[in-house]
């Protein structure tokens, strides 16, 4: 048996508030019919996490899945639990977490050379541009001598030859 809203049923509702209540997440809505209880209690059994008459308001939809709530709705004997379901709605699901764990970003200070920077991390430049980088591992220029600047092309080795 299905317990969906008909647009009988809907309109009803709509043209007299106090027949029935509405409870929503967006994705699905509980209507509530009190005078057709006839309090079989079923989705007090069914789902107790949502349907609860120690609370109020009773209903709390935020307390189960859309599928739990449209499967407890529907063992409603009298029709006085209803649910009409939003097909345009959609939830984000969340992203699974990857296997692999996060890597920070590491920076290692070479004598006399460049600031070795891996892991996860993004560069960005003076206007908050992303700078492209395709590997795990970068050389930044700590001498500031690059012609390559922020990444350290070894500028700085002439230098060291020349004092040497």
């Amino acid at each position: 048996m299905s317990n969906k809203i008909t647009k009988r049923e809907a309109a009803e509702i709509k043209q007299n508030p106090d027949k029935g209540k509405e409870y929503s997440t967006g994705e699905v809505t509980v209507y509530w019919r009190p005078e057709l209880c006839i309090h079989s209690a079923n989705c007090l059994m069914g789902l107790p996490g949502v349907f609860n008459t120690r609370k109020r308001p009773w209903i709390n939809v935020n307390g189960g899945s859309t599928k739990e709530i449209i499967k407890t709705v529907d063992t409603c004997p009298s029709r006085a639990l209803l649910y009409l379901k939003n097909p345009k709605f959609k939830t984000q699901r969340l992203k699974k977490k990857s296997k692999k764990p996060v890597k920070f970003a590491r920076v290692q200070l070479l004598k006399d050379g460049p600031y070795m920077v891996s892991g996860n991390f993004i560069i960005r430049d003076s206007n908050k541009k992303k700078i492209k980088v395709d590997t795990e591992i970068v050389a930044l220029c700590s001498c500031g001598a690059s012609h390559n600047k922020p990444f350290c092309d070894s500028t700085h080795l002439k230098e060291v030859l020349k004092k040497g």
